[in-house]
């Protein structure tokens, strides 16, 4: 069965895979290269039109006195997956899935140091339409040190989850970047690009209820993330699609700290246990490690009580002439104020890849593990996967496919999960 999955897999891929050939460019672009116009002259007709188009970023409106803009684009990810369990009591699926459906709006308004986005995801209208809505907020340029960020946005923590999800290695981010990463939540975020991008900081307060969440308590979310790029800035994007002529080298780390309220209903065998008015991913993720463990009665069911949670990353990640690396730790803490009973998860992931042809065809493989709780026995996670991907207009238009075995230490089983889907960014 799994062997007919790989094969099927490959040949889907590789018939995907047929279709134009060529990056599209400007005529601007064009008469540049082939010397008939100067760099003055390239950078004069580059100027913001009434009306144009740019490959990634979709439709751009722009007012005579160029103090107004509007980008309107979209993103779509049609994918397939199949997931055959080794256990009897789970149930295969085979199924086609519009993973991300999205609309795009960005711009600027009055003075180009103050822009917007709004973003808002179809495919989550049907899934949970609690998360339609995903970043929208306002962002004021004081100077390249120091950014202003107002409004909803993806917390800080995690280079795979900072990492746009159109230009990542795999069909997805990690089951491990999952369990930890914590979602959108809206509050205010301090960031800055020190010595041309060298040094990178962010520093946020927000709600702490997570996405579209309003905060019923006093208690709020504080963020904190550094990075350092010590041979020039390099931007947050996996595999190096760009064939970087100089070695790229980045190290992070984030600190998440926040207090939520663990509610109880019921009484005695019937009771349950959840968190409060929070709608972050690591809560409501079924495999979030704090969601999972509160869901798992874990706490207990005695009586409601206040949790603690620390939750901390580090980082690293390189690429030079088309190969790449990257990797992250997590570790994550939490502690029942009125029972004093902890909870303590770690996972991590490390990837690599190669550009087999440059720009064009490339592959990768990445291992995953994960103890969701070091107080319980043989409860870790495994995966090890394989990804091909395929550029035809680099990540505007591209196709991917990974085939993963995720193995469970507790029951012994083996899940293959394979997927191939197809991204358009316009």
């Amino acid at each position: 069965m799994r062997q007919h999955t790989v094969v099927a897999m490959a040949g889907f891929l590789a018939v995907m895979a047929v279709g134009h050939d060529v990056q599209a460019k400007s005529l601007e672009d064009i008469l540049k290269e082939k010397g008939v116009i100067t760099e003055a002259e390239y950078k004069e007709a580059s100027k913001a039109k009434p009306l144009d188009y740019k490959l990634g970023k979709g439709f751009v409106f722009t007012s005579p006195d160029q103090k107004f803009q509007v980008q309107l684009g979209g993103q779509i990810q049609a994918q397939y997956e199949l997931d055959n369990y080794e256990a009897a009591s789970k149930q295969d699926v085979s199924q086609f899935n519009l993973r991300r459906v999205k609309t795009l709006l960005s711009g600027y308004a009055f003075t180009k140091d103050l822009t917007y986005k709004a973003t808002y995801n179809w495919a989550n209208v049907v899934k949970d339409n609690t998360k339609a809505m995903e970043e929208v907020n306002l962002k004021y340029r004081v100077a390249d040190e120091l950014q202003v960020m107002l409004g909803q946005e993806k917390i800080q923590y995690s280079r795979q989850w900072i990492t746009s999800n159109t230009a990542q290695q795999f069909v997805d981010g990690s089951f491990v970047r999952n369990a930890f990463m914590q979602g959108y939540d809206t509050g205010i975020n301090l960031h800055g690009d020190l010595w041309q991008g060298v040094v990178k900081y962010d520093a946020g307060l927000f709600g702490g209820a997570g996405q579209n969440t309003k905060n019923k308590t006093n208690d709020n979310a504080y963020n904190f993330r550094l990075a350092f790029n010590p041979l020039g800035d390099m931007k947050y994007g996996e595999g190096d699609l760009e064939h970087s002529a100089k070695p790229l080298v980045s190290l992070g780390s984030s600190y998440y700290l926040s207090t939520l309220k663990k509610t109880v209903s019921g009484t005695g065998s019937t009771a349950t246990s959840a968190i409060d008015n929070n709608n972050s991913n690591f809560v409501t993720d079924s495999n979030g490690w704090l969601g999972t463990a509160v869901k798992g009665k874990y706490f207990g069911t005695a009586a409601a009580e206040n949790i603690s949670v620390d939750s901390w990353e580090a980082d690293f990640a390189c690429k030079w002439l088309g190969a790449s690396m990257q990797g992250e730790y997590f570790w994550g803490k939490a502690q029942g104020e009125a029972s004093g009973k902890d909870l303590i998860a770690k996972g991590a992931y490390v990837q690599a890849g190669y550009f087999v042809i440059p720009k064009r065809l490339e592959l990768a493989l990445r291992y995953a593990w994960m103890d969701p709780n070091r107080q319980l026995a043989n409860d870790a996670v495994s995966e090890i996967q394989g990804g091909v991907n395929y550029f035809l207009y680099g990540n505007n238009l591209k196709i991917q496919g990974d085939v993963g075995n995720r193995h469970t230490y507790k029951n012994k089983s083996d899940d293959l999960v394979a997927r191939a889907q197809v991204q358009l960014l316009f």
